[in-house]
């Protein structure tokens, strides 16, 4: 539908990618008028010390993406195309490109839509206990233990996973995560040969954030195995967390590291101390990563459902999460993928 009737040519531009984009911007506004509430109501300003360093990371990021797209163009005249002077056919393509007056504002409204829905994100996270200062993680605990057998499921792992070197294994995976997770937002704001599919991966990205890691981990918000102690609820994941220190000893567990610093920032109200662990945010993303590689072919999608294997084993083997977390992890992302697709159809790109 067109709302760009009598209009200047720049003017009905910007209208149209406004409106191929409205349910992506009206979600992520959504989300942002939930965050001027509870700003008013814990008496926080969600423009804070990490707001700058978040920008900061942002703006490169976006420099990073930029620079891919010209590497991945200029693969694409080497080894593809193989015109017989690349440089000369990549300038001219990124020209044709960049001047398209859909993909191209369509790519920047897109990215800049995800910068401002992990911005407030991360205020709404690291405001959950302020909202909610119950805690849930006594009973999915026990939940973990009706649905295994009467044992924490981690002790199920441990004589698999439990090799010092397989658990750094499972750590560098849980740290791969992050430039995957980039890479395929990257792929969703720069591929524009199937605006739909792109806006059903972007629509469920923005769901799985701000319903599931903002709404939900508030009100099951809970702490995870690794902070159970520190937060006084019981010292069943003492054992657990002894046995990663010594595996530390031997081999690497970075999330040692950075389970620390989320304690210290929690404390001390450092720039990182949004602690949650219901949903599973690592499982969620990974499995809706998972989804959106079967849109492309069937051997991504299998490569990233075994990855996101990796990370449900190892979000318990790390101590960060019950394992019914991942579980209702997983099963939120089907139902918001399922949902991404209902609202793109009616209010998605062509509509």
């Amino acid at each position: 539908m067109s709302k760009t009737a009598d209009l200047p040519a720049s003017n009905a531009v910007l209208i149209n990618v406004f409106w191929r984009n409205r349910l992506l911007l009206s979600l992520v506004a959504l989300q942002m008028a939930c965050a001027l509430a509870v700003s008013l109501y814990v008496g926080r300003s969600f423009w804070d010390s990490s707001t700058p360093i978040l920008l900061g990371i942002s703006f490169r990021l976006l420099c990073f993406m930029f620079a891919n797209f010209i590497l991945w163009r200029l693969g694409v005249a080497i080894f593809k195309v193989k015109p017989r002077k690349p440089i000369q056919w990549m300038l001219q393509d990124l020209r044709t490109k960049l001047t398209d007056t859909e993909k191209a504002p369509d790519a920047v409204v897109c990215f800049i839509s995800i910068i401002a829905l992990i911005m407030t994100y991360t205020f709404l996270k690291n405001e959950i206990h302020a909202v909610n200062p119950s805690l849930w993680d006594t009973q999915f605990a026990k939940w973990d233990r009706v649905l295994h057998g009467g044992v924490d499921p981690w002790t199920l792992l441990w004589p698999i996973l439990g090799s010092p070197f397989v658990t750094t294994a499972v750590n560098l995976a849980y740290h791969i995560w992050f430039p995957m997770l980039y890479i395929a937002i990257c792929v969703a704001c720069l591929d524009r040969r199937d605006p739909i599919r792109s806006t059903v991966f972007l629509v469920a990205f923005v769901l799985c954030w701000f319903v599931g890691g903002n709404v939900f981990a508030t009100v099951f918000a809970s702490v995870g195995p690794v902070f159970l102690e520190p937060f006084n609820l019981g010292t069943d994941f003492v054992p657990q967390m002894e046995l990663l220190r010594q595996s530390h000893e031997i081999s690497p567990v970075w999330a040692l590291k950075v389970q620390n610093t989320l304690l210290e920032g929690y404390h001390n109200a450092g720039l990182a101390r949004g602690i949650s662990a219901m949903p599973s945010m690592h499982v969620a993303s990974s499995a809706l990563l998972a989804i959106y590689g079967f849109t492309y072919s069937r051997w991504l999608g299998w490569s990233l459902t075994a990855f996101t294997a990796v990370i449900l084993l190892g979000s318990v083997h790390l101590a960060w999460h019950y394992a019914i977390d991942g579980y209702a992890s997983i099963l939120l992302v089907l139902f918001f993928w399922w949902l991404a697709k209902r609202l793109t159809a009616r209010f998605g790109p062509g509509t």
